[in-house]
């Protein structure tokens, strides 16, 4: 009897929890499309976010952005859709971006804002904003809807891209998989995906050592979300690890992005890493392993600024933003990782030539370019 009612309020407080969750949602979703009238001026920029976590790429991508149009002129502000403490959340601001620019507003400011250009920021925020008055832009960063199974998230995610808002895309990946999958109702544009090039340095490598090496580096970068591989990248570097034993070779696994008290069947869990620690693994490891398999992470743009040779999957989005011979695209079978490691180990001018050709592919991209990107997306807009 006990463990029954246990296990009943357990669910009471999963469900009613969810059900709040929903409840906020509800309130502002009426899911009819938002009308939107081009503003004379646009002076202030409001990005509307989930709660500001930290060690986030995609606030810190956020941050990013909104510091550099804050440096072309803009005001520029953040406000949490939830009652996160604002504190917590300029602490977690500058674990993500040290010296951001623009100013954290309390969430009880959303509602009475006055904004030239609102801009939403995940799902959840489109419908928080639609209603505001104010110009309506939404800063898509990933194809959201994946991140659910087909069901109420599935449905209010995708039909967020359906409203009217003016969309800009983090890369052309999701532009393209929103006008697939979407009646878009409005215009959506994008923006080059960047990474920030002063916090990573090239570093000099020499390839023809590998071949000699008793001891191979690998920082793999592991998120537990599906989108991220989590189980599938450890069970292809335990395989390998055990063929690389059988050659005297010992094969260093160092994961990172995930909390620190995550359990890995193999290697080392590092955590979350700041820039700085970042940096330092990159450079002190033979190769990088990415799962993206939705929207592209920073991760590999920050380990082929370095140089490191990135192992991605050919499922995922890699070839999205790449030109072929970039990076060690591999399938999920282990062998086939085993076997092109083996191969561009004994090959070290086919592995600079990768690397090369990556880094080629970078050297262009910057967040002050897709800031002034954006900014010629908001001059546009321009009655």
């Amino acid at each position: 009897m006990i463990k029954k009612l246990g296990k009943d309020i357990y669910y009471y407080i999963i469900n009613n929890k969810e059900y709040m969750f929903y409840k906020e949602i509800f309130k502002y979703i009426q899911l009819d499309e938002i009308t939107q009238e081009s503003p004379n001026k646009i002076e202030k920029i409001c990005f509307v976010i989930p709660p500001m976590f930290a060690y986030s790429g995609g606030h810190t991508s956020i941050l990013r952005l909104g510091t550099y149009l804050s440096g072309l002129g803009y005001e520029v502000y953040y406000v949490s859709y939830t009652n996160q403490n604002i504190n917590e959340m300029k602490r977690n601001a500058t674990l993500n971006l040290k010296n951001y620019k623009g100013e954290i507003i309390n969430n009880s400011s959303l509602e009475h804002f006055n904004t030239d250009v609102y801009v939403a920021t995940s799902w959840q925020t489109v419908y928080y904003i639609k209603h505001l008055k104010g110009y309506k832009m939404y800063f898509v960063q990933d194809y959201e809807p994946y991140f659910y199974k087909y069901g109420e998230k599935y449905l209010l995610t995708k039909k967020t891209y359906e409203l009217g808002l003016h969309m800009v895309s983090l890369g052309k990946w999701n532009k393209s998989i929103i006008e697939q999958n979407c009646n878009v109702k409005n215009k959506i544009d994008y923006i080059e995906f960047p990474y920030e090039r002063t916090e990573y340095k090239l570093i000099d490598r020499d390839f023809h050592k590998y071949k000699h090496k008793k001891e191979i580096n690998i920082a793999a970068y592991v998120k537990f979300d599906e989108k991220r591989a989590p189980y599938l990248i450890q069970y292809i570097l335990e395989n390998i690890k055990k063929q690389f034993d059988e050659k005297n070779i010992k094969l260093n696994i160092k994961y990172f992005g995930a909390d620190k008290n995550q359990k890995f069947i193999n290697g080392v869990n590092l955590g979350k890493l700041n820039k700085e620690q970042l940096f330092e693994l990159y450079a002190n490891s033979d190769f990088g392993v990415v799962a993206s398999l939705s929207n592209i992470s920073l991760v590999p743009f920050e380990m082929i600024a370095t140089k490191l040779p990135v192992i991605e999957f050919e499922e995922g989005t890699f070839k999205y933003f790449f030109e072929e011979n970039c990076a060690i695209l591999t399938t999920f079978n282990w062998q086939d990782m085993y076997n092109k490691l083996l191969y561009y180990i004994d090959n070290p001018d086919y592995l600079e030539k990768i690397t090369e050709n990556a880094y080629r592919n970078v050297s262009h991209l910057s967040w002050e370019n897709s800031a002034r990107q954006f900014q010629e997306i908001l001059n546009e807009i321009i009655n």
